[in-house]
């Protein structure tokens, strides 16, 4: 009989992304959107996008889509959210009792650190100890010395057996990995008085364009790239990419300001897909209505009118488009759910930075001919 004691099984890995598409499932199903301005007391809060509450870096891809959730579901007004260990740095931390929430975020393993990769100089084995801040001047241990040596003078065998060079290994051979921390919003810290003392919470700032005009800012910065944007008195808003073409219902039509401005904003989330833009799948591959390719779209969509409207401070209301949540709840149950979700929020973040930078060259386009015309003005003031 073995005197062995039997092994313990190794811990079950947490799986974050499974977690939070559990929890936006939920909502959905219960038919709220995640993504949606809060109330409290009857007052509507501004939309506004989780930051880390250290570096002030708004979240992005799936980490936003599930801390405004979880700041809409708790009512939170600040949208600052920090690790332990960031909190305790500020001599602060969360009360006693507090669930935290899990971010995602990403982490490079160099090749030359994986096992099943060997690296060789002049046909001899090399264990590569460091790389200078250059990036292409490792430090190899050559027998017992160890010297700097030129990247571009090294083999690099990949597991497949396959030789390359230092270049294309860092292209094909760096692994990615997912980790996770956990995060707690302001509202449920102690001791945070010194980090309030010295950063009091201030509205973010938003996209520079006035709230009246940005709507036209935003729409006529995509027009720059080649789309047509049409206002008809028709019953439909849709987006057609054989033509590149939006058709809007008259905006005399819609019953509130607000759900004509989450509508457009809808649309020119499915027009940064374009060929000529993102091209995404949905837009240019698309498997017609009720497919899964169809239901990610309309979720890169949705989600792309609310991140612009926290971006820019656009007032949006999004009841006209609750008839899409059964398609993206069929998505989210499929067997690779949990990815739909954060890469449809990651091809948001896409579509609205897209979104963004079009209107922000448009304006220079305009600006820099006026400030041109103001200066020769000046000198012909000057002159006389």
């Amino acid at each position: 009989m073995s005197n062995k004691s039997p092994k313990k099984d190794a811990p079950e890995r947490r799986d974050v992304r499974q977690e939070v598409t559990d929890s936006i499932l939920a909502r959905l199903e219960q038919g709220v959107m995640p993504w949606r301005k809060g109330w409290t007391d009857g007052e509507p809060k501004p939309l506004m996008l989780p930051q880390n509450g250290e570096s002030g870096k708004t979240y992005r891809g799936g980490n936003r889509l599930h801390l405004m959730a979880v700041m809409q579901s708790q009512g939170y007004d600040d949208p600052r959210f920090m690790t332990f260990n960031q909190l305790r740095a500020w001599e602060a931390g969360p009360q006693k009792g507090s669930r935290g929430y899990p971010v995602e975020y990403w982490e490079r393993m160099p090749f030359w650190k994986r096992r099943d990769v060997e690296i060789s100089l002049n046909g001899s084995r090399v264990q590569v100890h460091d790389v200078r801040s250059d990036g292409m001047t490792p430090v190899a241990v050559i027998g017992a010395e160890r010297r700097e040596v030129p990247a571009n003078h090294l083999d690099v065998r990949g597991p497949d057996g396959g030789v390359m060079r230092w270049a294309r290994a860092e292209r094909e051979l760096d692994v990615l990995y997912a980790k996770h921390s956990t995060v707690f919003n302001i509202a449920q810290c102690q001791g945070i008085e010194k980090y309030l003392e010295a950063r009091p919470f201030e509205l973010p700032k938003r996209t520079e364009v006035q709230l009246d005009a940005s709507m036209s800012d935003i729409v006529k910065g995509m027009q720059a790239t080649g789309l047509q944007v049409r206002f008809e008195e028709q019953n439909r808003a849709f987006y057609r990419p054989s033509s590149d073409l939006i058709m809007m219902p008259d905006p005399k039509q819609f019953e509130d300001v607000r759900e004509f401005r989450s509508t457009l904003l809808h649309e020119l989330g499915h027009a940064t897909g374009h060929a000529s833009r993102l091209n995404r799948e949905g837009i240019v591959a698309g498997d017609g209505f009720g497919g899964p390719k169809y239901a990610r779209e309309e979720l890169v969509a949705e989600m792309t009118s609310a991140f612009m409207a926290a971006e820019t401070g656009v007032d949006r209301i999004d009841d006209s488009h609750a008839s899409y949540i059964g398609h993206w709840v069929e998505s989210l149950k499929a067997k690779d759910g949990k990815h739909v979700l954060y890469e449809a929020a990651r091809d948001a973040d896409k579509a609205t930075d897209y979104m963004l930078d079009a209107s922000r060259s448009l304006e220079q386009a305009v600006e820099q001919p006026l400030k041109a015309r103001k200066q020769k003005t000046a000198e012909a003031e000057v002159e006389r």
